[in-house]
C-alpha cells in the first residue's frame, strides 16, 4: 500500500465553506478513485493546519491521485486551501483497534 499525506494551510475564515466543500465534493471524488483504500482528513487547530492521508492499493493508483490533486491548486486556492507538502510514500506497517473503531 501506498498513502499520498498533505499539509495544508487553511483560511479559517473560510472553514464553513472548505467543509462543505469537503464532505460534498472531495471525499465523494477520493472514494470513487481506481485503488482507494481508506482516507482521513484531519484538523489541528493550534496550528491552523489540515493534514490529510490518503490510502491507496498500489504506488501506481497513489501517485495517480496525487497528480489529480495538484491539478486542482487553483479550485483549492479558489477556497482558501494552500497545499505546504504533497507526498506520496510507502506505508510499512498498519494497526487498526480490533474492534474496528477505538
Amino acid at each position: 500500500m501506498h498513502a499520498v499525506v498533505g499539509i495544508w494551510t487553511t483560511d479559517v475564515a473560510r472553514r464553513d465553506e472548505q467543509r462543505r466543500l469537503l464532505t460534498e465534493e472531495i471525499v465523494p471524488l477520493v472514494c470513487r478513485q481506481p485503488g482507494f483504500v481508506s482516507g482521513f482528513w484531519m484538523d489541528d487547530p493550534e496550528t491552523g493546519k489540515s493534514h490529510t492521508t490518503i490510502i491507496f492499493a498500489s504506488r501506481a493508483t497513489a501517485i495517480s491521485f496525487r497528480a489529480l490533486v495538484e491539478s486542482r491548486t487553483r479550485q483549492d486556492a479558489q477556497a482558501g486551501v494552500t497545499s505546504d507538502i504533497l507526498t506520496t510514500v510507502a506505508v510499512v506497517a498498519a494497526a487498526h483497534h480490533p474492534g474496528g473503531t477505538p
